[in-house]
């Protein structure tokens, strides 16, 4: 007999010193049908005219249940209305409508980023900011041609207009709070009144949720207050490992109750530091996502026409155009593939290692990723614990189960890759119904997947 807790082979040794903490899957629990809430991302498709794009294969979008994109016509031209004027504004329009053709082309959700066609999408120096002075009559201009641009072009179905993009933070809002504030409930009642087909979303905070950030309680204060609150709440998750998925949708959680706001859509659309985007940091922030049933879009840290293009560095491109997968779109397709009810899941106690599991049609997957840390080899391995095969499943609660793993490997953004490796199939012994696996990644950018018949 096997050890109720067994290595799969890779790099895990039942030697280790101690565990680093368990990941753990609950089969006899289950939170709803798994769909694809993180297969979404910033920008990343190229532009066409006003027509959808053509240039990325189909297949790189459908193979991965793509559900939608967030753009503005983002740093085309030097400035948008503000600055740069009707005609700036008109090459970003254009550019936003083909990415909107584009996302609906594929049945995907739209994001349209106003401060983009405004041209602060990354610094104004020194340009006019919605509010100036107290005056409002450039930014009810702006809205009007928005609307009107909106309008025309059946820029309408399935779109939710983000008002401001990180407006807690100064490249994007260089002007006061309060300024914002105002600025919020001035767009947002004359959005609502003039086009009100369309959802609204916000505030796409840069820092996420967090009951000592005083800027999310002005702000919920205020919406609270001016009855202007949006259709979705939406934040980012970039770099601060203090704030997780799972941490700060529990304090929104509280904020939102404190100042008796309704429940409504969560969406982190933009999520990932470049050095966080590798197979098995976004595992890791996949099931984060999934498990607080959140919608997500990865972040996109490409600039000029490289912004409007290859995915969100989900896809490489040779000198003649044509692209190819790297190892990370492979994940994704991987993730797209995991059908049926989500199964309940728990991130390990130090927060690095996390898994999402579904319970498709007589077969359980389970995606397992570690956010980056220290590998050290001093340090005992982790455990995926997979409990209820007998509750929920019907197997024999001491009997053995054979487990197929895959291995998903990365050489950057520019690697190309084949489907993930086979690792094979081996057999592995239940106890108690439940199944344990000791699991240490060959490296920080390696993610796994296991899967098992019942």
């Amino acid at each position: 007999m096997k050890s109720a807790i067994a290595s799969v082979g890779f790099a895990a040794s039942a030697a280790a010193k101690c565990l680093s903490g368990k990941a753990i899957v609950n089969l006899d629990i289950t939170t709803g049908p798994a769909e694809k809430l993180g297969s979404g991302f910033l920008y990343g498709i190229p532009n066409n005219g006003t027509s959808a794009s053509n240039a990325i294969p189909d297949h790189f979008f459908t193979d991965i249940k793509f559900h939608g994109t967030r753009a503005g016509g983002s740093q085309l031209t030097d400035g948008g209305w503000s600055s740069g004027g009707k005609r700036a504004y008109d090459q970003r329009f254009n550019s936003t409508l083909s990415t909107y053709r584009s996302a609906r082309k594929y049945g995907g959700h739209f994001i349209l980023i106003a401060n983009d066609l405004w041209g602060a999408d990354g610094g104004q120096d020194g340009a006019l900011y919605p509010g100036d002075d107290g005056d409002w009559t450039e930014t009810e201009a702006f809205l009007d041609q928005l609307i009107i641009d909106m309008r025309a072009n059946n820029l309408i179905e399935d779109v939710t207009i983000d008002i401001w993009n990180e407006p807690d933070y100064p490249m994007f809002w260089d002007r006061s709070w309060g300024q914002y504030l105002d600025y919020w409930n001035h767009a947002y009642n004359y959005l609502r009144k003039n086009i009100p087909e369309v959802k609204l979303g916000g505030p796409a905070a840069a820092y996420a949720p967090d009951l000592s950030r005083e800027k999310w309680h002005s702000f919920l204060a205020n919406i609270a207050a001016n009855d202007t609150i949006p259709d979705q709440y939406s934040w980012h998750h970039i770099g601060d490992d203090s704030n997780w998925p799972d941490r700060s949708a529990s304090q929104f959680r509280q904020l939102r109750e404190q100042y008796s706001l309704p429940e409504r859509l969560i969406s982190v659309d933009e999520y990932a530091w470049p050095w966080r985007q590798d197979p098995a940091n976004t595992a890791w922030y996949l099931s984060q996502m999934e498990r607080n049933d959140i919608v997500a879009m990865r972040a996109h840290w490409g600039s000029k026409e490289d912004l409007h293009d290859r995915m969100a560095d989900l896809l490489g491109k040779t000198g003649d155009g044509n692209y190819y997968p790297n190892g990370e779109w492979w994940m994704y397709k991987y993730y797209a593939e995991m059908e049926g009810e989500r199964a309940e899941t728990r991130v390990s106690e130090d927060v690095n290692f996390d898994v999402f599991a579904t319970i498709g049609d007589g077969v359980v997957k389970v995606l397992a990723g570690t956010r980056t840390y220290e590998l050290d080899p001093e340090v005992g391995d982790y455990v995926l614990e997979v409990n209820g095969l007998d509750s929920a499943l019907g197997l024999d609660p001491s009997g053995t189960i054979a487990v197929r793993t895959y291995r998903f490997d990365y050489e950057g953004a520019f690697g190309e890759m084949g489907p993930p490796a086979d690792l094979g199939t081996e057999d592995h012994d239940l106890s108690d119904g439940s199944l344990r696996i000791l699991y240490r990644p060959a490296n920080n950018e390696t993610a796994y997947a296991f899967e098992f018949d019942f």
